[in-house]
Order: C-alpha cells, then sequence, then structure tokens
C-alpha cells in the first residue's frame, strides 16, 4: 500500500519520537473519528476506482473495525442535569413538606419525561444504524481489503478476483441508504438529547423556584394548620366555609352537576378530595364541553376562589387546564399537562383545593 494511501485514510503522518520514518506506517494509531466521519471515509473509499478503491478501502475499514466498537452510541446526559426519577423524588418530597400535590408541576415534568423517552428512542435508532454500517464495513474489508490487482498472483482463480470486484461495487451502490440512515439518526439523536436536556433544565428550575419560597409557603401552613375532617360531609371546616360561600354566591348548580367535595378516589392523582380539602364547582355534568355562559360562571367562580385566598385557606385553583397555587407566588395561571378528556383536563368544573 502506498503512503499516501495512509495519508489520504488517516491525515497526515507526524514524525515519530525515535526518529523511524517507517514507525507510523507499520503501526499507525488510530483516529479518534465520530461516526459520521467513518460513515464518509467508508462511502468515499466506496466511490474509488481500481487500486486506489482497494488500498483506501482496506486502511478505511481496519480504521472502522478498530474504532467502531469504540464508539460511544450517544452521549449520556449531561450529569448536571438532573434525571425524571431525581427530579421526581424531589417534588414528592416537597409535595409532602408543602402540605399538598404540586399539580403545578406536573406540566412540565410531563414534558421532561417525554423528551426523555424521545432521546431513548433515537438513541436506539442510532445502535442500530451504527450496527448497520459496521456490518457495512466488515462485509467490504472482507471483500475489497487485498488490491485486486495484486490478489491475481494469490488467487487461483481470476473468477474470484472479478468475484470481489463486483461485491464491492455493489456495496458502493447499494449501501449508500445505510449510511444516509445513520447520518440521519445521529442528527435526529442530536436534536432529541438537546431537546431533552432544555426540558430537564426547565423541571428543574421550575423545583427549584418552589423550594426558593420554602420560607413563604412554611408560613401559609402555619397560617392555616391541619384540621380533621368533620361530619356529615367528611371535610374540613376550612373547606366547608369555602364550599358555603361559593354555594351563597354562585349557586349550587344542581342541574349541571352541584357541588362535590370529599370522595375515596383522588381522581388523577391522590389530591386532597380524600382529605377532606377540596371541591367541585360543577359547570356541565353530561361530560361535554360547557357553553359559554357556564365557561365564564366558571372563570367567575375561579377568580372568586384566587381574589379570596388568604381568607378562605385556598392552595390553589385548577380550571380549563391550568391552574394558579399560591405556593408559587404571583404568577398567574400556568398550562397544565393533557389528561385526556373535558372532565380530567377540568373543562366542565372548577376545582379548589385547600390547606
Amino acid at each position: 500500500m502506498q503512503s499516501d494511501d495512509l495519508d489520504r485514510a488517516f491525515g497526515p503522518r507526524a514524525a515519530h519520537p525515535d526518529g523511524d520514518p517507517y514507525a507510523d506506517f507499520w503501526a499507525p494509531d488510530p483516529p479518534n473519528w465520530t461516526w459520521s466521519e467513518l460513515a464518509s471515509s467508508v462511502l468515499c473509499a466506496l466511490r474509488r476506482p481500481g487500486r486506489l478503491r482497494a488500498g483506501a478501502l482496506g486502511v478505511t475499514m481496519g480504521a472502522v473495525l478498530v474504532a467502531a466498537p469504540q464508539a460511544p452510541v450517544s452521549a449520556a446526559l449531561p450529569t448536571d442535569v438532573e434525571n425524571m426519577d431525581t427530579l421526581r423524588d424531589r417534588s414528592e418530597s416537597l409535595a409532602q413538606e408543602y402540605d399538598g400535590e404540586l399539580r403545578d408541576m406536573e406540566g412540565v415534568m410531563e414534558e421532561a419525561e417525554r423528551a426523555e423517552t424521545r432521546a431513548e428512542g433515537t438513541r436506539e435508532e442510532v445502535e442500530e444504524a451504527e450496527e448497520q454500517v459496521r456490518s457495512l464495513a466488515v462485509a467490504t474489508y472482507t471483500a475489497g481489503g487485498i488490491d485486486p490487482a495484486l490478489s491475481l498472483f494469490v488467487e487461483a482463480e481470476p473468477d474470484v478476483v472479478m468475484d470481489r470486484a463486483v461485491v464491492v461495487d455493489y456495496l458502493s451502490g447499494s449501501n449508500q441508504d445505510k449510511i444516509d440512515e445513520l447520518e440521519q439518526a445521529l442528527g435526529r439523536d442530536e436534536v432529541a438529547r438537546e431537546h431533552a436536556e432544555e426540558r430537564l433544565a426547565t423541571a428543574e428550575e421550575d423545583l427549584e423556584e418552589l423550594e426558593d419560597r420554602r420560607d413563604e409557603v412554611h408560613r401559609l401552613i402555619a397560617d392555616h394548620p391541619d384540621q380533621p375532617m368533620e361530619p356529615p360531609d367528611n371535610i374540613t371546616p376550612r373547606t366547608e366555609q369555602m364550599r358555603d360561600l361559593g354555594i351563597e354566591k354562585f349557586g349550587r348548580g344542581n342541574d349541571v352537576g352541584g357541588v362535590g367535595c370529599f370522595r375515596e378516589d383522588g381522581g388523577w392523582v391522590v389530591g386532597e378530595h380524600p382529605k377532606g380539602r377540596a371541591c367541585d364547582f360543577m359547570l356541565n355534568g353530561n361530560g361535554r364541553m360547557p357553553s359559554q355562559e357556564q365557561i365564564d360562571r366558571g372563570w367567575e367562580i375561579a377568580e372568586w376562589a384566587r381574589d379570596n385566598s388568604d381568607d378562605l385557606g385556598v392552595m390553589y385553583v385548577i380550571y380549563r387546564q391550568q391552574i394558579w397555587d399560591v405556593r408559587r407566588g404571583d404568577t398567574g395561571w400556568r398550562d397544565m399537562a393533557d389528561r385526556g378528556s373535558i372532565t380530567e383536563n377540568h373543562f366542565d368544573h372548577v376545582h379548589i383545593s385547600m390547606f
């Protein structure tokens, strides 16, 4: 093999420290190539004619076979960004400390979880594409690693030499799609990983904002100490007061489902219903999207609970897939995750949770 073939495959050779001009020729150090660079080298080698192609393939495929097993499939998410398990543990711990579900965290947490799942999927695509290119490298090296002209002297039948040339030509024409698939998979993986990192960082920042309000939340909890549930409705006195004042101001709405408070099942998450600390003011009892008049009534109830949160002891209000949480501070309404139905997304009722 000519030394310029080595230079074309690996780049110019540096002088060996012991002065041996052939040291790098006999044992060149494999370069630290990325998978996309290796794929490009394979493609370039396949496109070369005659002896140049065979020589370049010998070097390039040798490099692929050496470097590919050590090449990382896809770097893991940076260690300075917490993973979903850690974030969920922190969120659950903070919810216990803050005396109630952190429902306003659900949206950002679920977005981060979906992004992380997509990133895991793209990494699997990269693994599959890399394996295909690795197989291509092995097959091409086996078929074309020996210069066809040189093999005339060592093969018994010239037909074998011709068969090898045909194999190399076939690989050149039929495996472009495998290299393209790898390049595309690497691109998707990079985008998915960046998106996952951003979403995880957003969730972590969101949680840190709540943690930074620890003193204020502890003050709110101290101002509204725990109360036991009382018969006959199995709700706390604070919840009963809020419910009765709400009914007095906006009506019970029996024709659209009324007002429900205690239930053993908390719904999507445990929530405050089983604790006697939450009520749902129904707007449409048929599971259908409310009319504009009913929607407006819902906003009146939601804003009333928000405006009187200090006096009533309101912890958070959920309406129309949005949430306002007094523990968050004056941040306005925040979007929530899509739960899949009109009722679960709180389009047909206003949910009010209490301390």
